[in-house]
């Protein structure tokens, strides 16, 4: 007995192919989909871990340079200090020195013009 096949059955078959043809593709789409999430993960693993180290790396350095800096600014201020002593004991010696020398220069001048009045000469203004 061969059943004949009426419309309501071929729409059937017809139905049930285009399903098992889209349950193929989705199934090919998903697949795609894992190894391409797959091959994302693996990306950023290997991402991690070069960038861990390098953090890690970098972040030595920057303790390294601030510990420099903070030295060097240590030695800044220590040499403004230093210049500020000596700023002030240049003072010091200035004010100390130029009396003394002043009293010289004028005993000098006085000298002088004595002994230019004795000698006979006009002494000059």
């Amino acid at each position: 007995m061969i059943a004949a096949l009426d419309g309501g059955d071929v729409a059937l078959i017809v139905l049930s192919a285009f399903w098992g043809l889209l349950v193929l593709f989705l199934c090919v789409v998903l697949l795609n989909t894992f190894r391409v999430l797959e091959s994302t993960k693996l990306l950023i693993d290997g991402i991690r871990e070069e960038t861990v180290p390098l953090l890690t790396e970098v972040r030595g350095s920057v303790e390294r340079t601030n510990r420099e800096l903070d030295r060097v600014d240590g030695m800044l201020i220590s040499a403004g200090e230093i210049v500020q002593r000596l700023s002030r004991l240049s003072g010091l010696v200035e004010r100390a020195a130029t009396g003394p020398l002043v009293r010289i220069i004028s005993v000098g001048a006085g000298v002088r013009r004595a002994a230019s009045r004795f000698g006979g000469k006009k002494p000059k203004p």
